[in-house]
C-alpha cells in the first residue's frame, strides 16, 4: 500500500450551520418540551421550604418546584434591580430615570430611541429591556432538540388558553411579542394598554421561553389540551465542510494490490518448511525485516514456516506503458487509522508522466 502526507496548504476546513424546523406542543409527551410557572414567593417560602406543602408542578415523574425555579431563572437571566449601580447597567441594558433611583417603566422603551429624553448619549445594547415580575412560565426546550441554539427570528408559539389565541414570536434579540401589534412593537411605540411591547424573552442559547407578561398573556404556556400550546422553531447545528487535495505527482503510486494481476492470481499467501525461527538471526528483533504488515504474524501450527507471497506479475502489467487505475482514495490519520475513504466515479489511469489532484470532500459535524 501507497502512503504519501498531506501539507497544511492541502487541507480546508469550512464551517457552516444548518436548521431543522421543529413542530412540537404540550400535548407531545415525547418531545421533552414543557411549561412550568415560576414564583417569587416569600421569606417563608426561602427560609422554610417544604416540599411536602411547596407549590410544583409534576411533569413525567419529576417535580418542578415554583420558588426554587423562580430565583435559578432570575440569578441566571435577570439581575436583582438592587444590585445593579451607576444609570446604565450596561450588560442587560437595564435603564434607571434621571435622577439614578429606581427604574424607567419597563414598557416604555420608546425612550430609548428618543434622543430629546436625557441622557441622549446613553445607548443601550438591547432594543428592549429585561424584567421578571413575581410571577412567570418558563417553557422548556431540551437541547436534543435545539442543538446548539435556537435560531433567532424562527420562534413562534400559538397559544389557545384565553378566549383569542394568542401568537408570539420573537424579533432576533431575545424577546417575545405579539404578532397582532406587530406594527407598533416595531416603532417601539406601544399603545395606552403597553400592547405592542414585550411580553416575554426567550434564551436561545439554554432553549429557555419566558413568559414575564402579568396581565393579558399571564397565561400563556400554561393551558393543557384544548387551552394548551404549540411551538415552532429552527434547531441550530454547525457542520464543517472537510475539503483534502490529494496531489499525485508524475511516477507517483505505480504499484498495483490487484491480485489478477498476479501470475495464477497469485495474490494469496503461501508458505514452506525453511525453519524461518532458526535461520534468520534478526527474527523478533529491531532488524526483523519480514513484511508481517502485509501476511501477518506465524502462530500455532506456521510459527516454525516462512511465509511467503507471490510478486511475479502477468506479461500485460510488466509493459513499459501499463499504469493502474485510480479507484479508491483513503485518508488516515497519524496513527495510520483510517479515517475517511473516496471513491472515484470511474477508474481514472495514473499515467506516470501525467500528474493527478483528487479533491476529498465530506462533511462533519
Amino acid at each position: 500500500m501507497n502512503f504519501k502526507n498531506l501539507e497544511s496548504d492541502d487541507i480546508l476546513i469550512s464551517p457552516f450551520k444548518v436548521y431543522k424546523t421543529f413542530n412540537v406542543n404540550n400535548a407531545d409527551s415525547g418531545s421533552g418540551v414543557y411549561s412550568i410557572p415560576i414564583t417569587k414567593g416569600s421569606d417563608s417560602n426561602l427560609y422554610g421550604f417544604d416540599i411536602d406543602s411547596a407549590d410544583s408542578k409534576t411533569i413525567s415523574s419529576s417535580v418542578f418546584y415554583n420558588v426554587p425555579a423562580y430565583y435559578t431563572i432570575n440569578t441566571m437571566y435577570y439581575r436583582d434591580i438592587g444590585q445593579m449601580s451607576d444609570r446604565v447597567e450596561w450588560v442587560r441594558g437595564t435603564p434607571k430615570n434621571h435622577s439614578g433611583v429606581g427604574l424607567i417603566e419597563y414598557t416604555k422603551t420608546r425612550y430609548l430611541y428618543d434622543t430629546s429624553v436625557e441622557p441622549s448619549a446613553m445607548k443601550l445594547r438591547r432594543p428592549y429591556t429585561r424584567q421578571l415580575h413575581d410571577s412567570a412560565n418558563v417553557l422548556s426546550i431540551p437541547q436534543e432538540l435545539y442543538g446548539e441554539s435556537i435560531r433567532r427570528k424562527s420562534v413562534r408559539l400559538t397559544d389557545d388558553s384565553t378566549a383569542s389565541t394568542l401568537i408570539l414570536q420573537d424579533d432576533g434579540y431575545g424577546n417575545l411579542y405579539d404578532i397582532a401589534f406587530s406594527s407598533s412593537y416595531a416603532s417601539r411605540t406601544p399603545d395606552s394598554n403597553y400592547s405592542g411591547s414585550v411580553v416575554g424573552n426567550i434564551f436561545y442559547d439554554d432553549g429557555l421561553l419566558v413568559i414575564t407578561d402579568t396581565g393579558s398573556y399571564s397565561s400563556v404556556g400554561a393551558g393543557e389540551g384544548s387551552d394548551g400550546f404549540s411551538l415552532t422553531f429552527d434547531s441550530t447545528q454547525t457542520i464543517y465542510e472537510r475539503e483534502y487535495v490529494c496531489r499525485v505527482d508524475e511516477t507517483e503510486f505505480q504499484h498495483t494490490t490487484n491480485k489478477s494481476l498476479k501470475v495464477g492470481y497469485s495474490g494469496s499467501v503461501s508458505f514452506h518448511g525453511t525453519n524461518f525461527h532458526v535461520d534468520n538471526v534478526f527474527t523478533n528483533t529491531i532488524r526483523d525485516g519480514f513484511p508481517y504488515d502485509l501476511i501477518g504474524y506465524a502462530t500455532g501450527a506456521f510459527q516454525d514456516k516462512q511465509y511467503e507471497i507471490g510478486t511475479e506479475l502477468i506479461g500485460e502489467a510488466t509493459h513499459s506503458d501499463f499504469s493502474p487505475y485510480v479507484t479508491t482514495i483513503g485518508l488516515y490519520n497519524d496513527s495510520n487509522e483510517l479515517m475517511a475513504i473516496g471513491k472515484t466515479a470511474k477508474p481514472i489511469k495514473n499515467d506516470k508522466e501525467m500528474a493527478l489532484t483528487f479533491v476529498v470532500r465530506f462533511d462533519t459535524n
